[in-house]
């Protein structure tokens, strides 16, 4: 079963385990890696930027196994808070998709801005910010409306991520998923949608469930990992079998990437994490019951 097929049955989606190769397996050879992936009986493997690496070798290792290349990143991340860089956000999505379309892969990460690391002192808006930041959603809006006839003519969608600014990024713009889901509305194309990031949601905003069900329309993909430290479900605050329960009940059907640095061996986290999902496929009841 490809990444985001359902098999029909069970009210809701079908949630499809997949594995964020780059944080997951840090430091490996990305074949290896993959070989890992496809050993643990996961179907689906992503990986951020593709400009460093052979993806040609990688899209052939994963049709050795049958695996789907559920995702990538648009490569560079171009600002695009502030109009004016439309003729080179337009080329790194072009260059983008054609690297997406030659290997496989349907889904590609956007980022509205080079992605600054480190931690901020709140994860609170600055009202004295927010017509700033209003005006850079709109920016983004516009920057996306003219990237989404070049992903629908390839059959390919493009993930606007919001990040936490409290612990990772720092000065990233899009840090909520009301804000995503705000400029997704205004752009209204199947082919750009929301990547929900759990661990960096639960920082910045909470009421997990509340935010995924109200959005679940714009969803494409999900990133797990748990907060704090964004280690493998099950080391933290986060109620995963309940979160991920309810949002295969409101209708999500796709990948639940693991983007995770594990806390041990990296194949015992995601099998674990994979059977997490699949017990989630059951229904909130089995989710709760199967904790244990």
């Amino acid at each position: 079963m490809k990444a985001g097929q359902s098999k029909g049955g069970a009210r809701g989606g079908r949630l499809v385990p997949c594995v964020c190769i780059d944080l997951v397996f840090q430091g490996w050879d990305k074949l290896k890696a993959i070989d890992a992936v496809a050993a643990a009986g996961i179907p689906a493997f992503e990986f951020w930027g593709w400009r460093d690496k052979d993806i040609d070798a990688m899209a052939e290792r994963a049709r050795r196994h049958r695996l789907e290349i559920a995702a990538m990143s648009v490569d560079p991340a171009v600002r695009i808070l502030d109009g004016g860089a439309d003729a080179e956000f337009l080329k790194s999505i072009e260059e983008s998709l054609d690297a997406a379309k030659r290997i496989g892969c349907r889904r590609l990460v956007t980022h509205v801005q080079p992605v600054p690391m480190g931690s901020g002192p709140s994860r609170l808006r600055d009202p004295g910010r927010e017509q700033v930041l209003a005006a850079q959603r709109r920016s983004i809006a516009a920057a996306l409306k003219k990237a989404a006839p070049l992903a629908e003519a390839a059959g390919v969608v493009l993930m606007l991520e919001p990040l936490n600014i409290l612990v990772d990024h720092d000065g990233y713009c899009l840090s909520s998923s009301g804000d995503g889901a705000e400029v997704l509305r205004e752009v209204a194309s199947p082919a750009v949608k929301l990547l929900f990031d759990i661990y960096h949601m639960q920082i910045s905003e909470g009421n997990l469930i509340g935010n995924l069900t109200a959005n679940v329309d714009l969803l494409a993909h999900l990133h797990v990992a748990d907060v704090p430290g964004r280690h493998e479900p099950g080391t933290g605050e986060i109620d995963y079998p309940n979160v991920l329960a309810a949002v295969r009940e409101a209708g999500y059907d796709g990948c639940v990437g693991m983007e995770m640095a594990p806390t041990g061996d990296p194949v015992a986290a995601i099998r674990d994490t994979a059977r997490m999902i699949e017990q989630a496929n059951e229904g909130a009841a089995g989710a709760r019951n199967r904790r244990s």
